[in-house]
């Protein structure tokens, strides 16, 4: 989600974008790194993102796409702290290259017989405590409490996508992780509430069908967007400020790329089936 607000940024520079293309990870890394010292901290990130966010705030009123967008900004804005520690691999607080590299791994873990997939499929089955093929609030509350379901869950995590020397440090993080966003007061009824995002057909349950269509759904649209961005070039580095303060700008572009955004062409991609 956050490629779109990047591509935003490059829209109300009106800066041409490159054909050159880069890795994912590295695009990103030189648009975070915005005083050029070959490392990201978390006060550049933070900037970054205020510059993200007042882009989105100069959208178009009552649009349904740009709503969308700034809907998936508030929920990235709180995310992103947790993303930072996660990818911190030796925890100096800093990421570098080498560590924005899992952008990359998880691009391609997105593709057709992906590593990703794979991992949701089994986190899945891990809740799936009465094996239904079906999740309720119960077993979902369940997965947040029990050390042996975390567990399991850092496990395959660890298979799949090694940020970690062993899983049981991976776990550690996901606890720190779920306890910054809900603390120690989640009950059955917030996560009913948190269910209904994935319950599409409103019976109380998230199915698998139900959860593979949003992953499918993310997953196209996130490999769609990453190919814009990598397409990007060097342009990425450029953006960080309001550059002038050219706020009707950003609003008309803000707007423009809000419509483009949600008709994104993913012809042509592997595609993502469970």
């Amino acid at each position: 989600t956050l490629l779109l607000m990047f591509l935003l940024a490059i829209e109300a520079s009106g800066a041409k974008l490159e054909l050159k293309e880069k890795r994912l990870g590295d695009q990103i890394f030189d648009f975070l790194d915005k005083n050029r010292d070959k490392k990201i901290t978390i006060p550049e990130m933070n900037s970054q993102m205020m510059y993200l966010e007042k882009m989105a705030n100069e959208g178009g009123e009552g649009d349904e796409n740009t709503e969308e967008l700034r809907r998936i900004f508030r929920g990235l804005k709180r995310a992103a702290p947790y993303l930072f520690n996660l990818m911190d691999q030796d925890e100096d607080r800093r990421l570098d290259k080498q560590e924005m590299k899992f952008l990359d791994t998880f691009e391609e873990s997105l593709n057709k017989n992906g590593n990703c997939r794979i991992f949701v499929k089994e986190v899945f089955e891990i809740l799936d405590d009465d094996v239904d093929d079906r999740l309720d609030a119960d077993e979902i509350l369940e997965g947040t409490k029990s050390n042996f379901l975390l567990g399991e869950i850092a496990n395959s995590m660890h298979q799949f996508f090694s940020l970690r020397d062993s899983a049981w440090e991976l776990k550690i993080h996901i606890k720190r992780a779920m306890r910054s966003l809900w603390g120690d007061e989640l009950d059955r009824e917030g996560v009913v509430e948190g269910m209904k995002w994935f319950d599409t057909d409103g019976d109380g349950y998230i199915q698998w069908l139900e959860l593979a269509d949003i992953y499918n759904s993310f997953g196209n649209k996130f490999i769609g967007m990453a190919g814009e961005i990598k397409r990007a070039g060097p342009m990425m580095g450029m953006f960080g400020d309001d550059r002038g303060g050219e706020k009707d700008k950003a609003k008309d572009a803000f707007q423009k790329f809000a419509q483009q955004s949600s008709n994104v062409d993913i012809s042509g991609l592997s595609g993502l089936e469970f």
